[in-house]
């Protein structure tokens, strides 16, 4: 038997397989994606703005990309899940400063090792950070991202999301299979064995400070 095809046929199964692709693409995103999406492509622009890395635009850099890491970040939480067990013995002050500090710390990590991909891949945009998948694991969401370096390079990067009063903010990063979380949480342990939480404190401004001076050569 001869199967007739017409136009109308025909239009009715291009339609229905471009809506096929549509749906099984966004079920591979969701409101945590879309969130980390829209704050990597303005991170990404920051970077890349030629206006911004001319000599006397710092400052200025840093502050537009500090506030965009602020917005999707949740710094108290990566703060108390990277202190661990010793965050319930501080006072509150002790737990401002290290908020603080730290939050600092981690920014700098972060933003680092986005430039360094940046470098990396000579010609880098939001095309270069594949969203792979994004999954319910209780009260939290992981986002599964992959960052292409080159043709031959992927470095896979995963968020840990919690909704926050309507917004998703990430509270760890696990980077080639490592959590900074616990990478942090494992230093400040062995230093918290051997010295107080006063000295550690110390210790995270000196390498602030080393990082500030560094960032300005």
């Amino acid at each position: 038997m001869t199967i007739k095809w017409d136009k109308f046929t025909i239009a009715h199964a291009v339609v229905l397989f471009v809506l096929m692709v549509l749906l099984s693409s966004a079920a591979w995103a969701g409101p945590a994606t879309d969130c980390l999406k829209g704050t990597l492509d303005q991170i990404i622009e920051v970077m890349n703005d030629p206006s911004l890395k001319k000599p006397g635009k710092e400052n200025e850099r840093r502050d537009i990309l500090h506030k965009l890491v602020k917005e999707r970040f949740d710094e108290g939480a990566f703060a108390r899940r990277a202190l661990g067990a010793h965050w319930r013995k501080r006072t509150k002050e002790e737990k401002q400063e290290f908020v603080k500090i730290f939050s600092d710390l981690l920014e700098r990590t972060y933003l680092k090792r986005i430039d360094d991909y940046l470098a990396k891949a000579g010609s880098f945009s939001g095309k270069n950070i594949l969203y792979l998948n994004e999954t319910v694991k209780g009260r939290y969401v992981v986002v599964e991202t992959k960052i292409i370096t080159n043709k031959d390079t992927k470095i896979p990067v995963h968020y840990l999301f919690k909704s926050k009063q309507g917004n998703w903010l990430a509270c760890d990063i696990a980077i080639e299979g490592v959590s900074l979380v616990k990478n942090y949480r494992a230093q400040f342990k062995e230093i918290l064995a051997n010295s107080s939480f006063k000295e550690l404190i110390a210790k995270l401004k000196s390498k602030q400070q080393k990082d500030i001076i560094g960032q300005k050569k």
